[in-house]
């Protein structure tokens, strides 16, 4: 399939992103690891409160995977003004960089139930940044690649 749309493009790999960062997170929720599902830290931001019905649960997931769409596009439109060599380190980079800010954001504002978070869950979200960063890199290029081919 071909899509010619950048904006479209940075918001698909976005989404695929999301989806594993989401699946790595849950896995870690699961297992322990983790206090806080990345759909929490949405409902938190819409809701104000973790989600209690499987309606909430099912709207934040996808607001996160929105989000994580919206971030894909800024991350397509960044690597046009910049040499994308290196993507694969650059998404890490992003993901991780978006991981901080975003961290910072929820403790400036103290967004109730975001802080205090134990290092376990800090050390996993910063996994699943990552693990996002190079899911969205590696989408990405694919998808460049096979337009230009």
């Amino acid at each position: 399939m071909e899509i010619k749309d950048r904006l479209m493009r940075g918001f698909m790999a976005g989404v695929a992103g999301g989806v594993v960062m989401d699946v790595f997170n849950l896995a870690s929720y699961y297992l322990g690891i983790a206090e806080l599902r990345f759909l929490d830290w949405s409902a938190l931001v819409i809701y104000g409160a973790k989600p209690i019905s499987i309606a909430e649960t099912v709207f934040a997931l996808i607001a996160h995977l929105v989000f994580t769409g919206i971030l894909g596009i800024i991350f397509a439109y960044l690597l046009t003004l910049i040499t994308s060599t290196n993507y694969l380190f650059r998404g890490a980079l992003f993901g991780s960089a978006m991981w901080f800010l975003l961290y910072g954001i929820s403790l400036m504002y103290k967004i109730e139930g975001t802080v205090p978070l134990h290092v376990d869950t800090a050390a996993s979200d910063l996994i699943s940044a990552v693990i996002f960063g190079l899911v969205l890199a590696e989408t990405l290029h694919r998808l460049d690649y096979n337009l230009k081919t």
